[in-house]
């Protein structure tokens, strides 16, 4: 009787660590999304003979990973809204290999870094020169003509004899172009140029709104590849940090190590928000999130976006919280140095 019984609890405790073992290796078609870290910017950016600062710029991230089976149970039911539950296709590309999702992310983070490299030293007038060398392909639809002549990481330069230096030239010259046309692609591959061809399709109905049934393209993903230069020199490495949200607090960081005025005041300043050319900052979503992040770093101050009333989404999460941390909305680079010179230095 004894034996029978310790073999029945002895496979019960198979089964429970089975389940357990399964729970944890089987990955479900979502993500969880969380509070990340809030990381200080200065180790990450190196302006040459930069001026000191008595404050910290950070960037906020949010933490994202595919969802097991314990790990979507856990975040589904423990009623916490800043850990979220998003199905994979709010995260990944349809038909996106990990690699595309990577370079993608890694993509929009060195764009990030030329931007805020550009708009800060602008800013400091310090005469950067911005170079525009084509596009690059960051995704391209197995289920297009396309998946048989371009790769992810090539860089499209030339379309039908013109010239092409950016996504605005590359549409431009897509712009008229019919479903079947043929069309002659100058690439850049490695250290190779290479000539292909390829025509227009319509779009897979994955990549498809409900109301672009009859759209034609490509069928790839692209981001400009860019370069600038600049004197002083500086030198980035944000430590794998993917994603375009990080280009407003590095535009700060750079302009405040150009700059002799230190316009961080001694205080902690956390912000999110895409940096474009022209110095505008965009929406990048996950504000409340970054709002935790932020606050578990004990940040004095954090810039959120006004497109997108992300700054309304920013102040709501930070009453939810209770942080001390003062919301600023800024919709360009220079509304933040604005705030930043009317602060007194930090007692």
């Amino acid at each position: 009787m004894r034996k029978k019984r310790s073999k029945i609890i002895y496979s019960i405790i198979v089964i429970i660590l089975g389940v357990g073992i399964l729970m944890n290796v089987i990955r479900l078609p979502y993500f969880i999304t969380q509070p990340g870290t809030a990381d200080d910017l200065s180790p990450m950016i190196k302006v040459k003979d930069a001026y000191s600062q008595k404050g910290t710029m950070r960037l906020v991230t949010v933490l994202e990973g595919k969802a097991n089976v314990f790990q979507y149970l856990k975040a589904k039911y423990d009623f916490n809204k800043y850990t979220q539950v998003v199905k994979a296709q709010q995260i990944k590309l349809p038909d996106e290999t990990n690699e595309e999702l990577n370079v993608r992310q890694l993509n929009y983070m060195n764009a990030s870094q030329v931007k805020a490299t550009y708009v800060a030293y602008k800013a400091a007038n310090k005469h950067p020169i911005l170079h525009q060398n084509g596009v690059l392909v960051v995704n391209v639809n197995s289920k297009m003509p396309v998946a048989k002549v371009l790769k992810v990481k090539d860089i499209i330069t030339g379309i039908d004899g013109q010239a092409v230096h950016n996504m605005d030239d590359l549409a431009r010259e897509l712009k008229n172009k019919k479903l079947g046309d043929s069309v002659r692609l100058q690439v850049k591959r490695g250290k190779r140029i290479v000539n292909v061809t390829t025509e227009i399709a319509k779009f897979p109905k994955e990549w498809l709104d409900e109301n672009q049934d009859k759209k034609i393209g490509l069928g790839i993903l692209q981001g400009d590849d860019m370069g600038v230069n600049v004197n002083p020199k500086v030198h980035i490495n944000t430590q794998g940090i993917g994603g375009p949200s990080a280009g407003l607090m590095m535009s700060l960081e750079i302009y405040n190590q150009l700059t002799p005025m230190d316009i961080t005041k001694g205080y902690d300043i956390c912000g999110t928000g895409e940096i474009f050319i022209d110095g505008k900052v965009g929406p990048i979503g996950g504000i409340k999130q970054k709002i935790v992040a932020a606050d578990k770093a004990g940040a004095d101050y954090f810039f959120a976006p006004t497109a997108d009333h992300e700054a309304q989404d920013a102040v709501a999460a930070a009453k939810d919280i209770g942080t001390h941390m003062k919301i600023v909305p800024v919709s360009t680079f220079q509304d933040a140095v604005n705030f930043l010179n009317t602060l007194k230095t930090k007692k």
